[in-house]
C-alpha cells in the first residue's frame, strides 16, 4: 500500500478547503493517508472523507495576524527572523522526522519547510496552493532588513516540489516555481434551506445570511449590526458575545459547512479563496470585504466579479452598520452568470495518482 503525508497549514480554512476537496476525490483504495497539521482535528475530519491518520504539527505560521483581515507585519518578520536563525537545523530535522514516516509523496498546502525536507531525503513533492508564504512575506515584510534573505530561502523550498500546482484563480508567482495552472478547487454542498427554517422554527419567507470570515478570530461589531425584516444571520459560535433574536449560531443548523453555504441567501465573506470560490460554485451572492495589500487582492476579486454574483465593501462599512442596503440588494440579485465546474480536485487528485504509482 502507498503512503501519502500531507502537510497542511493551519492559516485559516482556505488552505483545508483546497486540501480536503482534492483528497475526497483521490482513490484512496491502495492508499493511506497521513496528515500533519495543526488545525482542529474536528475541522479536519468533518472536511476530508478518506480515512487518516493525524500528527499534530507545525511547520510554519503563514502570516501572524491582528484578526482576520489584518497582518501583523512586525510579528510575522520577527517569528520568521526566529525559525530562519536556526533554517538548516530545522530543515535537517524535518528531513528526518519525514524519512521515518517512509512516505512514496509527499502533498503540501502550502508549508515550505517539509517540501524542503522533501528535497533533502529525495522523496518526490507536490506543492498546491493559490499561494505561496514567500511571495505573500515579501509582500508585507520585503522592506525590512535581512527579509531578502529569508524569501530566497522559502523560494527555494518551494522549488523543490516536482510540481506547484495553482487552482484558478491563485496569486500571480515567483518564476522560479515549477507552477502549474489548474481549475478552480472549490466543494459543492446541498442546499438544505427547509433545514434551516426547521432548525430555527421560522417562517419559510425567511432570508439567511451566513457571515464567514475564515478560520482566524474576528471582533464582530455586533451593537451596529443591522436589522432587516425577514432576515436572519448566521454567525460562528465564537463570535456571539451577544444576544439578539435574528443572531443564530451555526452550530444550531447541524449542517456541514459548505451544504450551510450552500442554502443561504447570500453570504459575507473576505478576499480569500476558500469562501469565494465556494460561493461562486454554488451560486450564493456574496458580500466581499476587501483586504487591502493582501497578494490576492485585485486578482481574486477581479475573477470573483466576472464569474458570480458579489459586491465589495471594508471593514470600516462594516463596523459601522452601513452595509445593508448592500445586502438587500444581494438578495434581490438574479444570478446571471453561468455554472462554473471546480474540476481541478480531480485534475490535481489525477496528478497524484500518476506520481504515486
Amino acid at each position: 500500500m502507498k503512503h501519502l503525508v500531507i502537510d497542511i497549514t493551519a492559516h485559516g480554512f482556505g488552505h483545508i478547503a483546497q486540501t480536503a476537496a482534492v483528497l475526497n476525490a483521490l482513490d484512496c483504495t491502495a492508499t493511506r493517508l497521513t496528515i500533519r497539521s495543526s488545525a482542529a482535528e474536528q475541522v479536519l475530519r468533518e472536511r476530508i472523507r478518506p480515512p487518516f491518520t493525524l500528527i499534530h504539527h507545525q511547520q510554519d505560521a503563514g502570516m501572524l495576524m491582528h484578526d482576520a483581515l489584518r497582518v501583523d507585519a512586525t510579528a510575522s518578520m520577527q517569528w520568521y527572523e526566529n525559525f530562519h536563525a536556526t533554517y538548516a537545523a530545522r530543515k535537517a530535522q524535518a528531513a528526518r522526522e519525514l524519512e521515518q514516516l517512509q512516505p512514496d509523496l509527499l502533498f503540501a498546502n502550502v508549508p515550505y519547510l517539509s517540501l524542503d525536507a522533501a528535497g533533502e531525503a529525495s522523496i518526490p513533492a507536490v506543492a498546491l496552493c493559490s499561494l505561496n508564504w514567500g511571495d505573500v512575506f515579501h509582500a508585507y515584510c520585503g522592506h525590512l532588513p535581512g527579509a531578502g534573505r529569508i524569501r530566497e530561502e522559502i523560494l527555494y523550498a518551494y522549488a523543490q516540489a516536482t510540481c506547484f500546482l495553482q487552482p484558478t484563480p491563485s496569486m500571480p508567482m515567483h518564476p522560479t516555481l515549477h507552477t502549474q495552472p489548474i481549475a478552480p478547487i472549490a466543494a459543492l454542498g446541498i442546499p438544505q434551506q427547509a433545514v434551516l427554517w426547521e432548525k430555527t422554527a421560522l417562517p419559510e419567507h425567511t432570508r439567511f445570511v451566513l457571515v464567514a470570515l475564515g478560520g482566524l478570530g474576528m471582533d464582530y461589531p455586533l451593537a451596529n449590526w443591522p436589522h432587516l425584516p425577514g432576515v436572519v444571520w448566521i454567525f460562528p459560535d465564537a463570535a456571539l458575545t451577544q444576544q439578539r433574536a435574528d443572531f443564530i449560531p451555526t452550530s444550531v443548523l447541524g449542517l456541514d459547512y459548505v451544504d450551510l453555504l450552500a442554502s443561504c441567501d447570500v453570504v459575507i465573506t473576505k478576499t480569500g479563496y476558500g469562501t469565494q470560490t465556494e460561493a461562486v460554485v454554488n451560486q450564493v451572492p456574496a458580500l466581499c470585504i476587501s483586504r487591502p495589500g493582501w497578494p490576492e487582492e485585485p486578482n481574486l476579486p477581479r475573477w470573483h466579479q466576472q464569474q458570480g454574483e458579489v459586491l465589495f465593501s471594508d471593514w470600516r462599512t462594516i463596523q459601522t452598520g452601513a452595509f445593508a442596503q448592500q445586502i438587500l440588494a444581494l438578495l434581490e440579485m438574479p444570478w446571471g452568470k453561468p455554472l462554473v465546474f471546480p474540476t481541478g480536485a480531480s485534475e490535481a487528485a489525477a496528478l497524484l495518482e500518476r506520481m504515486n504509482e
